[in-house]
């Protein structure tokens, strides 16, 4: 086993022993290179939970190691009350808005593990309709939330001290768009959570539904991680005797993630319960892609989620939108900038669409001016070189007209 398989193999070792409560197994600081295991566990999101595996270890990990695994346990350890407060405020203030919205990732996913702190919790995110995103951001700002630019996907994503994060979207995106449009329905057609009028929920089938979608998403991307896989696989485990399987396997093969959904449960069955495959090539290569955020094992991956072929078109899609978002901004620019070059916009805003048409006229207008500037000038000076050849002398005349005539 090479190095880095054996960080891999470690790491995987205390999220297990952790999951069922067991003590890790001891092995010698000398051979366990820890800043590569706590740069692996950070990465894949369950860094807080390993600082509960290691607490035997003290002697075999470097004091400033632990600590890392410590300050990222004390972070979500604190971010449990900051998360759950938070949650609870966002409901009541879109409740008493009249907001329809639903809890796409929340406190609800702290529930399926042992300690709630084990799960960590990068953000709340809610699903609300497109019409509403200007009464949130009003909303938001009235409670100190801030915007913040988001790099990851279309969500609207807010930032509040001391350290909650919130994002909204108008609508659930997968690069599976068969599955994007199942869940394209209006937010308030979703069930009613009970003892509210405009909380939404999904139902289980719903959910596991949108967290097996979620899982091949992130998979195709290359951003899955052990935690991706812990959320679905403890949601499974915490369900699997109320779903409904034959609608939920109709659903899964409907949209070809059924074979993807199947294998990503048995993995975390080998990697937390010490399971066994006669296959284990094929998990092998999974471990592999999700812990190399997608650069090995790629080809095997592959034929159990033909959703990766996808990645490609997904990204093309992608650049097209933002070449047409680009086309529009240059077509009709932001409306404070057309105001500095149409005072007349801020007593009439109505007049921005025949502002935005005179700005192009006069740029069409500078263009066609520019052309005729440039063949003039270009016509002016094959002129004069014509006339100075015929004024210049015999032996220098033929010269300058063959530069004409090569011109």
């Amino acid at each position: 086993m090479n190095v880095l398989q054996q960080d891999r193999r470690y790491l995987l070792l205390l999220v297990s022993a952790v999951m069922n409560q067991k003590k890790v197994p001891a092995m010698s600081g000398s051979l366990m290179p820890w800043r590569t295991i706590y740069r692996l566990a950070d990465i894949n999101q369950v860094a807080n939970l390993c600082w509960l595996g290691i607490l035997g270890l003290s002697s075999e990990i470097d004091k400033e190691i632990k600590g890392l695994f410590y300050e990222s346990y004390q972070r979500e350890l604190k971010n449990v009350s900051g998360y759950q407060s938070a949650e609870e405020v966002l409901i009541w203030q879109l409740e008493r808005k009249q907001i329809h919205f639903l809890i796409l990732e929340g406190k609800d996913l702290r529930e399926l593990y042992p300690q709630k702190e084990m799960r960590k919790m990068d953000c709340i995110s809610i699903l609300v309709p497109k019409g509403d995103l200007v009464r949130i951001d009003t909303i938001m700002r009235s409670m100190d939330y801030e915007p913040q630019e988001n790099r990851e996907d279309e969500g609207i994503l807010y930032y509040k001290i001391p350290g909650i994060y919130v994002k909204f979207y108008d609508k659930i995106k997968f690069v599976n768009l068969k599955l994007e449009r199942y869940f394209d329905s209006p937010v308030r057609m979703y069930s009613k959570k009970k003892g509210y009028r405009y909380l939404r929920c999904f139902d289980k089938e719903e959910a596991y539904l949108y967290m097996a979608g979620r899982a091949a998403n992130d998979y195709a991307l290359g951003r899955a991680t052990v935690r991706t896989v812990l959320d679905f696989w403890l949601y499974e485990k915490a369900h699997k005797e109320e779903l409904n399987w034959p609608y939920v396997d109709k659903v899964l093969k409907r949209h070809k993630i059924l074979e993807f959904s199947e294998r990503l449960l048995k993995l975390g069955d080998i990697w937390f319960q010490n399971g066994i495959s006669s296959e284990m090539d094929i998990y092998n290569a999974m471990e592999a892609y999700i812990l190399s955020k997608g650069e090995q094992g790629r080809q095997l991956s592959g034929k159990i989620l033909p959703l990766l072929q996808d990645v490609a078109d997904f990204y093309k899609r992608d650049r097209r939108r933002e070449w047409m978002k680009r086309e529009k901004e240059a077509l009709f620019p932001p409306r404070d900038y057309m105001a500095g070059m149409f005072p007349v916009l801020k007593k009439f805003p109505w007049l921005y669409g025949l502002c935005c048409l005179l700005r192009l006229w006069r740029i069409w207008f500078s263009k066609v001016k520019q052309f005729f500037a440039e063949k003039r000038d270009q016509l002016k000076a094959k002129l004069t070189r014509k006339k100075d050849a015929e004024e210049a002398p015999p032996d220098s005349q033929e010269e300058h007209e063959n530069n004409i005539r090569m011109e």
